[in-house]
């Protein structure tokens, strides 16, 4: 159909050209020169309806079906950004509710525990659930989480990691006090 179209142009544009309709025939001593540019304004005023009839349904075709190919690339592009964004938050709030953490700081094994496991939490109390099944669930939240942290040489993910997918498995860490430690924050 592309090409149809194309060589339809090509045509047109060959039958159109000013050298090959400046001067058609010598009768005489005068030149028949053909008005082409008159027909040709005619003939784009009479065809612009059934062009526009044709064509724009065909182009607007082409579009559509070019944004759904982009379509996954862009929800997932946004779904990771957003996943991140959370994350980010969720470090931030693990940092500010355990005693002994701070940003910049490193963290030891002791306190990287359950800055992970109420950031995780946090996430999960807060977050649309879209975006923690993006971010893998509440191991998949606590691993990067984990990830994110600047945690001390003796941290590793038996001694870090393991225990606090074991608080949040558990259900040690308590909504409501991080409802009420996010209050705090926010004031």
């Amino acid at each position: 159909m592309t090409r149809m179209l194309l060589l339809a142009a090509l045509a047109l544009a060959c039958v159109a050209s000013p050298a090959f309709a400046a001067e058609v025939a010598v009768v005489g001593d005068k030149a028949v020169i053909l008005p082409w540019g008159d027909w040709l304004v005619a003939l784009a005023v009479s065809l612009r309806e059934p062009i526009l009839t044709i064509l724009l349904p065909i182009i607007a075709a082409y579009i559509i079906q070019a944004i759904r190919k982009v379509y996954p690339w862009a929800a997932l592009f946004l779904s990771q950004r957003r996943v991140e964004m959370m994350l980010e938050a969720a470090v931030g709030f693990g940092l500010n509710a355990v005693n002994g953490a701070a940003k910049g700081k490193t963290l030891s094994v002791n306190v990287a525990v359950p800055v992970i496991a109420k950031g995780t939490q946090y996430v999960i109390d807060t977050a649309p659930p879209a975006v923690i099944k993006a971010a893998g669930g509440a191991d998949g939240i606590a691993a990067r989480i984990f990830r994110k942290l600047d945690l001390d040489d003796r941290a590793s993910e038996a001694a870090v990691l393991v225990p606090a997918q074991e608080q949040i498995a558990a259900g040690t860490v308590d909504a409501d006090e991080l409802r009420r430690m996010d209050e705090m924050t926010r004031q």
